[in-house]
């Protein structure tokens, strides 16, 4: 059970009772605003003067959170997104549900037309549908392309594993097994190919010194270091 209130100087707050909570608790998240979450046993007159007593770090936390929301991207039907082999076509329907189809060549989201584009919920579903396709695109494109450049400069590896791992783009193993990070495939070509030498390079050399440097140098055509600056303006995390 919801209740949505407007106060003057926070917003539109969302209070919800739930039978797992055993206290007020209050949370704020980009593109959900302020929920405060009530015991079933508790009253809203409660929580709202919990509330009050929580003004001013409600405001300072919405404030942060404005911050992180304003670097998220948001998906509208002006911006042009694309993966590496799709385009993201949103089509509002008179439907009740979201859904999702992936194509060759189009990610298609169709929502109720009666929601703005904007709304959480179907930005929550663009979302999934992106690293849905990102986890498509990634067995598509990059165990060929490690295979290609292994041949390349004759390097040989045991296997490779592809994961939602947010945590590193890449990793090589004792024994030579690879794992990529289905999140490559939002980078730019040259630096999908960087993580891909700077593993197979591991499987020679299993740390960080002169050595591996020295032959991912060699590899890269002299730009390791370049590549290297140029990979930490990218993160895993783009939402």
């Amino acid at each position: 059970m919801e209740k949505l209130v407007h106060h003057p100087e926070i917003g539109n707050i969302t209070y919800k009772r739930s039978n797992r909570a055993r206290r007020i608790s209050i949370s704020i998240r980009p593109a959900k605003g302020v929920l405060v979450t009530v015991p079933y046993n508790g009253s809203y007159a409660e929580a709202e003067q919990f509330v009050e007593e929580k003004l001013d770090w409600i405001l300072t936390n919405i404030k942060k959170v404005n911050e992180v929301e304003e670097k998220q991207t948001v998906f509208t039907h002006d911006l042009e997104y694309k993966t590496k082999f799709r385009s993201l076509k949103l089509i509002p329907e008179e439907r009740s549900n979201l859904r999702l189809h992936v194509s060759d060549n189009f990610i298609e989201i169709y929502y109720p037309q009666q929601l703005p584009v904007t709304h959480s919920g179907v930005q929550d579903a663009i979302k999934r549908a992106m690293e849905h396709t990102w986890r498509i695109e990634a067995h598509e494109y990059l165990p060929n392309r490690l295979g290609d450049i292994a041949k390349q400069f004759g390097f040989t590896y045991k296997s490779i594993t592809i994961k939602n791992t947010r945590s590193f783009w890449g990793s090589c193993a004792v024994d030579n097994s690879i794992t990529l990070s289905l999140h490559l495939m939002h980078l730019p070509d040259k630096l999908i190919d960087y993580v891909l030498l700077h593993e197979l390079c591991h499987t020679i050399h299993k740390n960080h010194g002169k050595g591996f440097w020295e032959l991912l140098n060699r590899v890269t055509g002299g730009r390791a270091r370049l590549l290297a600056k140029e990979m930490r303006k990218y993160s895993t995390r783009i939402y």
